[in-house]
């Protein structure tokens, strides 16, 4: 479904340079993330999520000037469809980090920041280790998109708000999905952050506690956004176990 510049700006706050940047983006060709895909933005949280997270960064600092730079992108697109194949099962997660770090040859900027990333996502289970990651594994299993930080020109306390903010809106995303998802993924015993979380009542009770603390971080540094937040959040709750 087609999201529109107007609903990014308007509803979510996104800056409006950026939400039409990537709503008139063309969709990247010979890209699983992608594939079979008309449109680049569409409502699907795992698309949704990239032009919010970019205006984050903006909002907290960064250039646009770094952030919609093509040879950024197109790598920010590379690891999405590594990512992605790694889901499917095409590729083995060792395979999916090697790829990646094929793209970053010659071009870390922040080579600290890199190797801490490499490291927590080597763990057999994604638990948190050092900034990078929630105590709910499920809540984990996006967190390679966080490479493109690593493309970035970021000070520390940016770069460290940036991680924050990046826990702050993607868990948010993940457990909605889980949430809509819930119980057809205990038919067939997929991962899902609300069963992590203790499962029925007591798994969602905790899965909105994290929500609505999401939104008090976001709050501060995107209002729009947490407001929107907090209204999808009154709707899931119809959907809870």
């Amino acid at each position: 479904m087609f999201i529109s510049i107007s609903h990014l700006h308007g509803n979510m706050g996104v800056d409006e340079e950026i939400a039409r940047f990537f709503v008139n983006r063309k969709v990247p060709k010979e890209n699983a993330f992608w594939d079979s895909r008309r449109l680049y933005i569409t409502r699907g949280n795992g698309y949704l999520s990239i032009p919010v997270y970019y205006d984050l960064l903006c909002r907290i600092g960064v250039s646009k000037t770094y952030l919609l730079d093509e040879s950024h992108i197109k790598l920010m697109e590379r690891i999405m469809h590594y990512a992605i194949q790694e889901e499917r099962s095409e590729i083995d997660f060792g395979k999916q980090l090697n790829q990646i770090s094929d793209l970053f040859e010659g071009r870390i900027k922040n080579s600290d920041f890199y190797f801490e990333l490499m490291e927590y996502l080597q763990q057999p289970v994604l638990m948190p280790k050092g900034k990078l990651g929630m105590q709910v594994p499920a809540l984990n299993r996006a967190d390679v998109f966080l490479f493109i930080l690593c493309d970035l020109p970021l000070a520390k306390e940016v770069l460290d708000k940036a991680i924050q903010l990046w826990y702050a809106l993607h868990t948010s995303y993940l457990l909605m999905d889980d949430i809509y998802d819930y119980e057809l993924d205990k038919q067939n015993l997929e991962e899902n952050a609300i069963v992590e979380l203790g499962d029925g009542m007591a798994g969602s009770s905790k899965a909105f506690e994290i929500l609505h603390a999401n939104t008090g971080m976001l709050k501060p540094v995107n209002p729009i956004l947490s407001s929107f937040f907090d209204h999808a959040f009154l709707d899931l709750q119809k959907l809870t176990p």
